[in-house]
C-alpha cells in the first residue's frame, strides 16, 4: 500500500496550525488606559508584550471597564464629560457618548444591557444609565447632595453602591441604590477618603478602601451585604488606592500607592496575610479569571507588574503607555461589535441591537473537527 506521506503532512500541518489557533484565541489579553497618552495599551499578558494602542477618544482617560460579553470597552475620566466606546474585536473606538459631566467610572448590569455611570454634576453626585445597544443615554438619577467616587454593583444587579466624598474629611458613607427606580434605599458609614469598593464575587461581603489621609497608614472597612453592617476594618498600606478580589473569593489585594506594595487580605479572617512589594504609587489591580496571576497598573514607572499569586511575587513587568491608570482583564475570544444597520450576518455582528456570541475558541474547535473529518476521508482514499 502506497502512503501520500505529503498529504499527510499537510493535514497534519493544518491540525497543528487549527490546536495552535484556538489555543491563541484564549491567551487572556490586559487593557491598560494610559492618562497622559489618551490611549490604551493592550497587553499580551502571556508573553508579556503590548500587542497594539488603541486611541482613546477623550481626554486623560482614567477608568475602563469592560461588558460582562467581552464585546466593549468604556473609558471614563474626572478630566472628561465623554465616555468612549472601544470595540475590543477590532480594537478601535467605536462611539463617544457625551455626558455634559465629568465621570468617576463605569460598571455593568449583569446582563451586559445597561452601563451604569457615576458621574458629579453641580447639584453633587448623580448616576448616568446607558444603553448599550444603542450607546444613548436613558435617564439620569441623583444620589448625593455630595460629589461621588467610585461605583459598584452587586454581582445579581440589585443594587448599587456608591462613594459619597463629603466636606466634613471625618465622615465617609456608601449610598445603597435601587437601580431600577434610582431610589438611595440607606447609607453605610465607612472611613474617610474613600477611593473604591468591590464586591465580593458571592456577593456577601463588600470592601472599600479608606485613604485616611490623616493617619499613618489606610483602612478597608468590610461591609456585611445581608445586614449592610461593618463587620470589620483592617488596616492596610498607605494611601491605599484601589482593591480587587481573587476570582476564588478567598483574597483581595489592596493596592498601596503610598509606600509601592500590595496589602493581601484573607476574606474569611480579614487580616492582612502578606505584604507584595510593587513599584512606586501602584494604583489600579485586576486578577487573571484563573486567579494564578495579579497585574497592577504603576503610573510613575509606565508599567505593568505581574504578581505570581501562588507565592507573592513579582514575576516581571510589561512597558506601557505614559502614567497607566485603569486596567481591566478580557479573554481573546471575543465578538466583534458592529454598529447597527450593517447588512449580513457575520460573526460578532448586532442583530437588534445585541451581538450574535460566536466565540473564537468554539470557532476553533470547530475547525479542527473539519480537519480531522477531512483528514479521515483522506485515509480512506489511500486505503480504499
Amino acid at each position: 500500500m502506497l502512503v501520500n506521506v505529503k498529504g499527510c503532512l499537510r493535514w497534519a500541518s493544518a491540525l497543528a496550525l487549527c490546536c495552535a489557533w484556538c489555543a491563541a484565541q484564549a491567551t487572556p489579553l490586559t487593557y491598560v488606559v494610559n492618562r497622559d497618552d489618551s490611549n490604551v495599551s493592550v497587553v499580551d499578558v502571556v508573553n508579556k508584550r503590548t500587542v497594539t494602542t488603541i486611541p482613546a477618544g477623550m481626554a486623560m482617560p482614567q477608568e475602563i471597564a469592560i461588558s460582562p460579553d467581552g464585546c466593549l470597552a468604556y473609558l471614563s475620566s474626572v478630566w472628561s464629560a465623554t465616555i468612549a466606546v472601544l470595540d475590543l474585536g477590532k480594537h478601535q473606538l467605536l462611539a463617544g457618548i457625551p455626558l455634559n459631566q465629568v465621570s468617576n467610572g463605569v460598571v455593568f448590569s449583569p446582563s451586559g444591557a445597561l452601563a451604569y455611570i457615576d458621574t458629579n454634576t453641580p447639584g453633587g453626585g448623580a448616576i448616568a444609565v446607558i444603553d448599550t445597544a444603542t450607546h444613548q443615554l436613558v435617564r439620569t438619577f441623583p444620589v448625593s447632595p455630595h460629589n461621588t467616587r467610585g461605583m459598584a454593583i452587586h454581582p445579581d444587579g440589585s443594587r448599587l453602591y456608591a462613594l459619597e466624598q463629603h466636606r466634613d474629611p471625618d465622615v465617609g458613607q456608601v449610598a445603597v441604590i435601587d437601580p431600577s427606580s434610582g431610589t438611595v434605599l440607606e447609607r453605610i458609614g465607612v472611613g474617610t477618603d474613600a477611593s473604591d469598593i468591590q464586591v465580593h464575587p458571592a456577593g456577601t461581603l463588600a470592601y472599600v478602601v479608606n485613604r485616611e489621609s490623616r493617619q499613618a497608614h489606610g483602612t478597608v472597612t468590610v461591609i456585611n451585604m445581608r445586614t449592610h453592617a461593618v463587620a470589620a476594618t483592617v488596616a492596610v498600606g498607605k494611601h491605599p488606592s484601589r482593591v480587587a478580589f481573587h476570582p476564588a473569593g478567598n483574597q483581595a489585594y489592596v493596592t498601596n500607592s503610598g509606600d509601592g506594595t500590595v496589602s493581601v487580605i484573607d476574606t474569611a479572617s480579614h487580616a492582612v496575610v502578606g505584604v507584595i512589594e510593587v513599584d512606586q504609587t501602584p494604583q489600579h489591580v485586576v486578577f487573571h479569571p484563573a486567579g494564578t496571576h495579579a497585574y497592577v497598573s504603576n503610573p510613575q514607572r509606565n508599567s505593568l507588574s505581574i504578581i505570581d499569586t501562588a507565592t507573592q511575587e513579582v514575576h516581571g513587568a510589561v512597558t506601557v503607555g505614559s502614567a497607566p491608570w485603569g486596567v481591566a482583564l478580557a479573554s481573546n475570544g471575543r465578538e466583534t461589535a458592529t454598529p447597527q444597520g450593517t447588512n449580513g450576518l457575520e460573526a460578532g455582528s448586532v442583530v437588534a441591537g445585541k451581538p450574535i456570541p460566536i466565540s473564537g475558541v468554539w470557532a476553533g474547535l470547530l475547525l479542527l473537527v473539519v480537519g480531522m473529518t477531512a483528514l479521515h476521508r483522506h485515509g480512506q482514499k489511500l486505503m480504499g
